[in-house]
């Protein structure tokens, strides 16, 4: 079975990785934050866990309903790092794959850092260990093989969008590409 109709999603081209997601090592929490993070696994484990229900949905119209996904709130991730009144966004990131959202949307949804996926460890060919889930966001923000979380004053560049606007099946399709190779 293709590993996308199982609710997690194609591997991104390796052209957004900057290592091999079998090398993650660390969580970075960065940026105007009055304290910056570096979590392993471990670390990351023994902070307070939540879990979320939530349908997959990606771009490219299939859906797999009543993923379970476990892990870290983004909140209890903002009460560690503080981020200073000047951080007006969150920005999520693997490699130099981005995705932003402004603090406002982070702080409304159900953001988790993933750790599990329906009550087993979540595998890396599925993002594992770590991976971004925003709740009801489109699937480009449910980054695999999270290694930063910045908190920025103006949004990062967004790749992820970038390839969002290059799927023709996607609803916000755009016959230019926008991303360079």
């Amino acid at each position: 079975m293709d590993e996308r109709h199982q609710g997690l999603g194609p591997r991104p081209s390796t052209r957004f990785l900057r290592c091999d997601p079998g090398q993650w090592e660390r969580l970075r929490v960065q940026g105007l934050v009055e304290r910056p993070l570096e979590l392993d696994q471990e670390s990351l484990l023994a902070l307070a866990q939540q879990g979320i229900a939530e349908h997959f949905h990606c771009v490219e119209g299939w859906v797999v309903l009543d993923q379970l996904w476990g892990g870290v709130p983004l909140s209890t991730l903002l009460g560690l790092a503080r981020p200073i009144p000047e951080a007006e966004y969150l920005r999520f990131s693997s490699g130099i794959y981005n995705v932003s959202l402004s603090m406002e949307e982070a702080e409304s949804s159900s953001v988790i850092i993933a750790l599990r996926l329906n009550r087993e460890a979540l595998p890396q060919e599925h993002g594992g260990p770590c991976r971004f889930i925003a709740g009801a966001k489109e699937c480009n923000f449910s980054v695999k093989w999270g290694d930063l979380i910045g908190f920025p004053a103006t949004p990062a560049k967004d790749t992820g969008m970038n390839l969002v606007t290059r799927m023709p099946n996607s609803p916000g399709y755009q016959s230019t590409q926008r991303f360079q190779s």
